[in-house]
């Protein structure tokens, strides 16, 4: 049995596999960030949330875990919780942009990203990640994330940035989204970059409003500056596998996450803005996932 795990910070999506490599069982839980939480309450989540899954899975023959904030130290400690908790032979914690990565390349190379609640890129060369800029979270990074247009969309509304037509129509949408409110549920609560995504929608909603639809080109902007053309010298480094390209605006750009199907348009219209082409975009990389550790 494989164990296939998607994991970010709003959900977690579940495949195992069977012996037979079919679908056996596919379940979501809570999401999980291994840089924000500890393990332990990660294991209560489990517990919680899917002690089924924890029952049929148990032995399995491999963990494959792609996890946000999954990186060194994190990375061994969540691999040391599942192989306990799923009496696993292998377990593989893994960032979760390895695992959008794979999903959206397979075994070819590229330029990965998401765009979720959270955003983060990648140099791909079909195998591993060559080159990663440091997403660096929704306070000092994250740009054209969930978190981040959130969190700027609180910024502009409490400070009157958009037209009163915007501002009026937000807070009837949010009338519990006061100043005491959004301060302590982004300074003194748990998972304040999921609550700041939250706000997504109502830009979905209003979409059609220039100044909203102007509002998220501009962040997606800021995450082709900030996160695909800092690739331009790791890039050319690696010639040998990339074709020798001048720079990054010479290599298709994919994406996987709810910002960036939510947004699809603007997001193509910021890549245009910028140079670039987009290559494939993907709401969730479980499928992929699938048919990736199926061998195919």
């Amino acid at each position: 049995m494989i164990l296939i795990a998607d994991a970010g910070s709003t959900k977690i999506e579940w495949t195992l596999l069977g012996n037979d490599r079919k679908v056996a069982l596919r379940t979501v839980t809570r999401g999980h960030n291994a840089a924000q939480a500890d393990v332990d309450s990660f294991l209560r989540l489990l517990h919680t949330d899917a002690p089924a899954l924890i029952e049929k899975a148990k032995g399995a023959d491999e963990i494959f875990y792609y996890g946000a904030g999954c990186a060194g130290e994190r990375a061994t400690a969540m691999s040391r919780i599942l192989s306990e908790t799923f009496n696993a032979a292998r377990c593989h914690a893994e960032s979760d942009m390895l695992g959008a990565a794979r999903a959206l390349c397979g075994r070819e190379a590229g330029i990965a990203c998401i765009l979720g609640t959270g955003s983060n890129s990648c140099l791909y060369d079909g195998k591993e990640i060559k080159a990663n800029i440091p997403p660096m979270g929704f306070i000092l990074g994250d740009e054209g994330s969930g978190a981040v247009l959130g969190r700027r969309l609180l910024g502009m509304v409490m400070k009157d940035g958009f037209s009163a037509g915007i501002v009026r129509k937000f807070r009837e949408r949010f009338p519990e989204a006061t100043k005491e409110e959004i301060i302590a549920r982004v300074y003194r609560h748990e998972r304040p970059g999921a609550y700041l995504a939250s706000f997504a929608p109502f830009l979905a909603e209003n979409i059609g409003e220039d100044e909203i639809s102007g509002f998220v080109v501009e962040e997606f902007i800021r995450f082709f500056e900030f996160n695909v053309r800092g690739y331009d010298t790791p890039l050319r480094d690696n010639a040998e596998i990339f074709g020798n390209p001048a720079d990054t605006t010479s290599v298709p750009v994919s994406f996987i996450g709810s910002i960036a199907q939510h947004f699809a348009p603007q997001l193509h219209e910021a890549a245009s803005l910028c140079g670039y082409t987009i290559n494939r975009i993907e709401k969730s990389p479980m499928e992929a996932l699938i048919e990736f550790h199926r061998g195919k």
